[in-house]
């Protein structure tokens, strides 16, 4: 096999078609394109589409089409003595590019056999379904029901916490650690969050509204035809149909919010406090409130105007993500140009800022002048707010277009199994330590893997997301493991572990803080 040509060049055929750049087993691939300037773009890396299929060419089908024209296409390529397999595709654009997707393979076995090397450029899952031509394009239908379904669905949870009246920044994260999440409502969710219409330009569409229109109707008239009932599926369809109406078709498949929005009458984006200028009624002074220190007094600003202080996970800007006897923790995001109020912090506290390429902030403490101040990336500090003093402060993002990320993790009490040393283990290294916490600097490179034994309780940060694989057991020769997409910014609270072996699987570096607490109370 020495030439391979990619017809349609969008979104997955793109980066199908540069990950095929690195199969050994070919040495041409060629590009087509209705969208000429979709085609130049590719042409960096391949040559044109110059011939028309010949008998004995292998055409690989990875469109999402009915199972019913998959059929009919191997039987009409077939009579020309054109090999046909049906193998539909799902992961994204950014899988696509790094050769990670799944791809839902079915057709003739010799054919499939020969296009393997492909298949393993291309795909991190390949599955091989049984039953000819359109049965691959059979899973994927059932597939896109449930993705199409997930979308929905997640507009609908968070159309509805906006309507509540919640803070639909919170209620994201806390659902996406939660039973209740699925990898549509943390990907589209996000977007639903940050899509404010305000910068369309910058709003980068990764898969087409009106590509769900097509998907699902595939799902709808195929479970007709098969006399099968699927009325969630129709219900998400019919919202995709109304994103349609609402001019939406070129827009991101999580615009389908705006329907939502639009029967509601909020606005998801809005809802959420890091979108959200300073003006709550939390921080209003009442005519009760007196000058002073504590949460619910009043500090005087240096312009005359007066705010009452805040416990920090009451101030809007602030959510709490895990609350135990050890720990609470507590994410902090302040859009650009945005400040969060008054807010007062009790206990000492490890912070990790995440702010992408660090960022610039003006920190007014009270009781001093503003201060400028900068962060980097992953920079981690630490703060002796009960053993030394409370810290009451508010903080102006002084960025044009980033977010600032903060997590702050309080330090309430030590738990009952502490190592009376430091850890010492491969791919770790120890970064900070205090009387109260030691912290910790997991890297692992794209297929590293480490066995880890923490003799205590922890507090994971992400720093660099990756998939990791976790095995338990493995040296009783009786293991269990599952695989997990790590993201930005997430945090768990751990109990002792002992012989779990932690593999990166993902392509890219994995960035993790361990956080030790150490120290039993005085």
């Amino acid at each position: 096999m020495t030439k391979v040509t990619v017809v349609g060049l969008g979104a997955m055929g793109g980066g199908m078609a540069r990950s095929l750049l690195r199969c050994d087993s070919v040495n041409e691939v060629s590009g087509f394109d209705l969208n000429p300037e979709i085609s130049i773009c590719f042409e960096n890396n391949g040559v044109n589409l110059e011939s028309l299929l010949r008998s004995g060419t292998t055409v690989i089908v990875s469109s999402t089409v009915t199972p019913a024209w998959s059929k009919r296409a191997c039987s009409r390529f077939n009579k020309s003595g054109i090999r046909y397999l049906d193998c539909p595709v799902s992961g994204g654009p950014v899988r696509a590019l790094s050769g990670e997707i799944t791809i839902m393979a079915s057709g003739d076995e010799e054919t499939l056999k020969f296009v393997d090397p492909l298949f393993q450029t291309m795909g991190k899952e390949i599955h091989i379904i049984k039953g000819g031509a359109g049965m691959g394009s059979t899973v994927k239908m059932v597939h896109q029901l449930l993705a199409g379904v997930h979308i929905a669905v997640a507009a609908e949870a968070l159309a509805l916490a906006a309507k509540a009246g919640l803070d639909v920044h919170q209620l994201y994260d806390i659902v996406k650690g939660a039973a209740g999440a699925s990898w549509m409502f943390c990907d589209r969710g996000a977007r639903m969050i940050e899509y404010t219409g305000e910068n369309p330009e910058q709003e980068k569409v990764m898969s087409s509204l009106a590509i769900f229109i097509k998907d699902m109707d595939i799902v709808y008239s195929s479970a007709k035809e098969l006399r099968c009932p699927v009325p969630i599926a129709t219900a998400a369809l019919q919202q995709f149909i109304g994103g349609s109406g609402l001019g939406l078709d070129k827009k991101d498949d999580s615009q389908v919010v705006k329907v939502y929005e639009t029967l509601s009458g909020v606005s998801v984006s809005a809802s959420s406090s890091s979108s959200q200028p300073n003006n709550y009624d939390t921080n209003s002074p009442s005519s009760t409130s007196k000058v002073g220190d504590n949460v619910g007094d009043l500090w005087i600003l240096p312009d005359g105007t007066k705010e009452k202080i805040l416990e920090v996970a009451d101030e809007p800007h602030h959510h709490v993500v895990i609350s135990n006897e050890y720990t609470r923790v507590v994410k902090g995001r302040v859009s650009p140009k945005h400040t969060a109020g008054a807010h007062k912090h009790s206990e000492d506290s490890m912070y990790f800022f995440l702010a992408d390429g660090g960022l610039d902030f003006v920190n007014h403490v009270k009781g001093c002048d503003p201060a400028c101040d900068r962060v980097e990336f992953g920079e981690v500090r630490y703060g002796t707010h009960k053993s030394d003093k409370p810290l009451v402060h508010r903080l102006t993002n002084m960025e044009d277009n980033k977010e600032l990320f903060c997590i702050d993790a309080e330090i309430l009490r030590s738990p009952p199994v502490m190592s009376l040393i430091p850890l010492v283990a491969k791919h770790h290294e120890l970064i900070k330590i205090r009387d109260r916490c030691r912290v910790y600097k997991v890297v692992l490179e794209p297929g590293q893997s480490v066995l880890v034994n923490y003799p205590f309780f922890y507090l994971s940060v992400v720093l660099t997301g990756a998939k990791i694989k976790t095995e338990l057991g493995a040296e009783l020769g009786q293991s269990i493991s599952w695989e997990k997409v790590h993201e930005i910014g997430d945090v768990e609270w751990n109990s002792p572990s002992i012989g779990s072996t932690i593999t990166n699987t993902g392509n890219t570096v994995y960035e993790q803080y361990i956080s030790e607490w150490c120290k039993k109370e005085d």
